[in-house]
């Protein structure tokens, strides 16, 4: 009899430990299942240059092959426009590119589709299609004209990053606001801005505080009564750029409901990688005048030909995605789990951080959330949940 006793216990012990181990759930499954919303990728860029985005790419950090393997259900996709071009042709540009991306989803309609609202969102993933917002990166593209901000909330925009690095008729930018100082004919939000400001409240679009100056932040946390975000953007306290936040910043977008998605890109997550990237580049000071000879230095097609020739030296300088997990896990500790995201900014920058090279490599970033003790609810929140609280409050 207590043998017969003793078997059963061993049975139930490993049926236990089978039962225990056959529902714990690897970082990739855990992954799979989250709901994953990355708040700012510059693919559209190279797709107006012609670059087909909707088959494998190998020199870009996202395609859709490359959505696929991230597991990325919700893209904003950014609206940039240079403000170096002929500002007549602003406005009609931004708008070239979302009907760009209109044509894009109709090329792929089982796997990608429009979201305009929470309830598309929540559609679009019952239907394991990707959900495609169209956020406008700098507000010259509407100039002074507000007329314009509804057009493009008509077309599918649903935040509005204030300004890019150059200051507009809305608001001064943090760069501007960094390097030029008092020398600029205003700093912070513009009347016209508070205007666009409350009207993007009225019409249901997230205002975007990344890239404007501090006084222009404070200006918006003034005006604003929705909750306000920063697409890509980073901590100043653990990499002092001007385009990083600080931590009464970061307090203040939590406070508004909103939350900052964290940036990837190298020169905002490691303060010295700037310094390192400008000894790569005079490294490459001859092949550099080669190609500032044949194309335009401010034209995307220089930006890409620099990419190439230099990707591969600053890719061995560049940081990791621990500190990628180290700009999270700040705002996590300063204002709480409900106010941060990603905000990549793959194909907007020249290099990524070791581990995040591209939209495949996100699985390694739950990965290592995990590791880190988050919960499996609290990585959930950081991969996307909090963004889809943002946008269903706001675009209703």
């Amino acid at each position: 009899m207590s043998g017969i006793k003793f078997s059963s216990t061993i049975f139930i012990l490993v049926s236990s430990l089978f039962l225990f181990s056959s529902c714990e759930k690897s970082t990739y499954d855990i992954h799979r299942e989250a709901f994953v919303a990355d708040a700012h990728n510059d693919i559209l860029l190279r797709a107006m240059e012609g670059e087909d985005i909707l088959s494998y790419h190998p020199e870009s950090h996202s395609d859709i092959e490359k959505f696929k393997q991230g597991g990325v259900d919700l893209q904003v996709f950014s609206i940039w426009v240079s403000p170096f071009d002929d500002q007549k042709r602003f406005f009609q540009d931004a708008n070239d590119m979302i009907n760009k991306l209109n044509f894009l989803v109709t090329r792929v309609p089982d796997q990608w589709n429009i979201a305009k609202s929470y309830q598309d969102v929540m559609y679009n993933n019952r239907k394991n299609k990707m959900s495609c917002v169209i956020g406008v990166e700098g507000g010259h593209v509407i100039g002074e004209d507000i007329e314009k901000l509804d057009i493009l909330y008509e077309n599918g925009m649903r935040y509005l990053g204030l300004t890019w690095n150059n200051s507009n008729k809305l608001a001064s930018s943090a760069k501007d606001e960094y390097t030029k100082g008092e020398s600029l004919p205003f700093v912070g939000l513009t009347d016209f801005g508070r205007q666009v400001v409350r009207r993007c409240n009225e019409i249901g679009v997230i205002v975007d505080v990344s890239h404007i100056g501090e006084q222009a932040f404070w200006d918006v946390v003034n005006t604003t009564n929705d909750p306000i975000i920063a697409s890509h953007s980073s901590v100043h306290k653990l990499c002092p750029h001007y385009r990083n936040l600080k931590d009464a910043q970061i307090k203040a977008i939590a406070k508004s409901g909103g939350a900052v998605f964290i940036n990837f890109y190298p020169g905002y997550i490691d303060s010295t990688f700037s310094e390192k990237a400008n000894i790569v580049n005079m490294m490459y000071d001859t092949e550099l005048d080669m190609l500032a000879s044949k194309y335009d230095t401010l034209s995307n097609e220089y930006w890409y030909e620099e990419m190439k020739l230099l990707k591969h030296e600053k890719a061995r300088i560049a940081p990791s995605i621990n500190d990628v997990v180290k700009h999270i896990k700040y705002v996590v500790d300063l204002v709480g789990i409900d106010y941060v995201g990603i905000g990549s900014d793959y194909d907007g920058v020249e290099i990524m951080p070791t581990g995040l090279e591209n939209v495949t490599k996100l699985p390694f970033l739950t990965k290592k959330l995990i590791e880190h003790g988050y919960t499996i609810r609290e990585v959930r929140k950081i991969l996307g949940n909090n963004f889809k609280r943002i946008f269903k409050e706001v675009c209703k």
